[in-house]
């Protein structure tokens, strides 16, 4: 039951670098935070592949029998709420250690729905060329299974519930931009390591993008003119 006559509890706490943590969320590690700390993806619809093809298969082999297809269905249904419902576990028992190590909690402000649209038809000389779609389906199917916004919703609430805090920071120029020196490091989604030509930083990407959104989230750095 919700009464939007209660207005919702906001803790009063001043983000400091002492009481703060930030978190950079992906594909290839859950999260790393600004101390480099890293989770990795569990992988529960990757690990039931397998198990569903052959149930798929089997679905596709029965022609007739109602009867036989209702029970696979069934089965089919069953393995993918298992597999839903073990995401959501493992993501709240994430969101319950963060909450532990921090009273604020600084993360990037992520569309997850922008980033899973399917890419735009490519036409040339009026004929459709290949536009990457493929490659995207499994981007998107590594999405789906990490259920990074899922994570992001839980840790939210998570926090409201033992009085801690989040802060949303803006994703833009995040694996972009060096921590230290503030200077532009152009990466493609393949570069998993940040070294700065400017000031000679190096480590993972990820703890970089983590250090520089709790900069950013605490006021320390700008990124309007990086």
């Amino acid at each position: 039951m919700e009464d939007k006559s209660i207005p919702e509890f906001e803790p009063d706490i001043i983000a400091t670098e002492d009481n703060s943590i930030a978190i950079d969320c992906g594909l290839e590690k859950l999260y790393v935070d600004n101390q480099g700390h890293q989770v990795l993806p569990e992988k529960f619809l990757r690990k039931a592949e397998e198990k569903l093809g052959k149930l798929q298969r089997k679905l596709a082999d029965v022609q007739r029998c109602k009867k036989a297809k209702r029970l696979i269905r069934q089965r089919i249904s069953r393995l993918h709420q298992k597999i839903a419902r073990q995401r959501r576990q493992w993501h709240f028992e994430e969101a319950k250690k963060l909450r532990f190590q921090a009273d604020v909690i600084l993360v990037e402000d992520l569309q997850i729905a922008n980033l899973r649209r399917k890419n735009k038809p490519k036409k040339e000389e009026g004929k459709f060329v290949p536009n990457g779609q493929s490659a995207k389906s499994g981007l998107n199917k590594s999405f789906s299974d990490c259920g990074i916004a899922q994570f992001l919703e839980i840790l939210e609430h998570q926090a409201k519930k033992w009085g801690k805090k989040v802060i949303k920071v803006n994703p833009r120029k995040t694996s972009q931009v060096c921590y230290n020196c503030l200077n532009s490091v152009p990466k493609t989604l393949s570069d998993r390591w940040h070294d700065c030509p400017h000031c000679g930083v190096s480590l993972d990407r990820d703890e970089c993008s983590a250090k520089l959104i709790l900069k950013v989230g605490l006021g320390i750095a700008s990124l309007k003119n990086a």
